[in-house]
């Protein structure tokens, strides 16, 4: 009985493991999103604890507080008023935008020689604007002026319940240029009268403008507090655990890398 002494050599299947070049770019691109995500927990985070810090003051109270961080609430005036673009809507702040959706169709042939019918959709904006002038914010104690420059607006959609512009715009006259195109309108306002939270720093005017220090926001909402409260512990809950999955994830893709060096 014959028996064979010669090496035995056995295949290893190494399909199943992530090559390690690729390894270390999932790992790095992967960092690089931790990153990212980090940064807007860190924005979140910080717009969460000063909302909970700085307190709402009335406007009559302002020209007494120096520099400091304050929250006011009241409705939006002002002497002379933008009017918007599209919907023609006497405001202080508007941006809008007009934009072409189209598709075209092409005949394309693959390394077979098959013939397929590819669908490419397109857009182009055919009309943008904003604006922002400064206001007043009016209280039931006074009356305070904003100055907007800087600041986050988070404004009111102007377009609900409107198919198109208004007859007066100066986008009325738009049509599309594709064969089958179609307009879309976007705009958003914030109106005269609209009962809005504001968060910036006292100048020395005694007006509302954005803060010295560019860590702290300058917002301007038409949401209450509360709601942007939420909105911000959200956001900071939400991009926190974004930010150490992606972390453990290029952890994990850099450590599998090394270990088959």
């Amino acid at each position: 009985m014959a028996i064979d002494l010669s090496p035995q050599h056995t295949a290893v299947d190494n399909g199943s493991m992530p090559h390690t070049p690729h390894a270390i770019m999932i790992g790095c691109a992967a960092w690089l999103g931790a990153i990212v995500s980090f940064l807007a927990y860190r924005k979140y985070a910080r717009r969460c604890d000063i909302i909970h810090e700085v307190p709402t003051i009335a406007a009559r109270d302002i020209p007494g507080l120096g520099a400091a961080m304050v929250e006011v609430v009241g409705r939006v005036d002002v002497d002379v008023p933008l009017i918007s673009d599209l919907t023609r809507t006497p405001c202080v702040a508007f941006e809008c935008s007009v934009t072409e959706h189209w598709t075209t169709t092409e005949i394309q042939r693959d390394s077979k020689g098959n013939m397929r019918t590819v669908t490419r959709h397109h857009s182009a904006t055919r009309y943008r604007n904003s604006r922002r002038v400064p206001f007043r914010v009016c209280d039931q104690s006074g009356q305070v002026v904003v100055r907007p420059e800087g600041a986050e607006i988070e404004l009111v959609n102007a377009m609900t319940g409107r198919d198109g512009p208004d007859p007066a715009s100066p986008a009325y006259h738009i049509t599309p240029t594709h064969f089958g195109g179609r307009l879309s309108y976007a705009e958003h306002v914030l109106p005269l009268g609209e009962e809005i939270y504001v968060l910036g720093q006292v100048s020395e005017d005694h007006e509302i403008v954005r803060p010295c220090d560019v860590d702290r926001p300058f917002l301007i909402s038409h949401r209450n507090e509360e709601e942007i409260r939420r909105a911000a512990v959200w956001g900071r809950n939400c991009w926190g655990i974004i930010s150490f999955v992606l972390f453990v994830v290029g952890f994990v893709a850099i450590a599998l890398s090394l270990s088959q060096d």
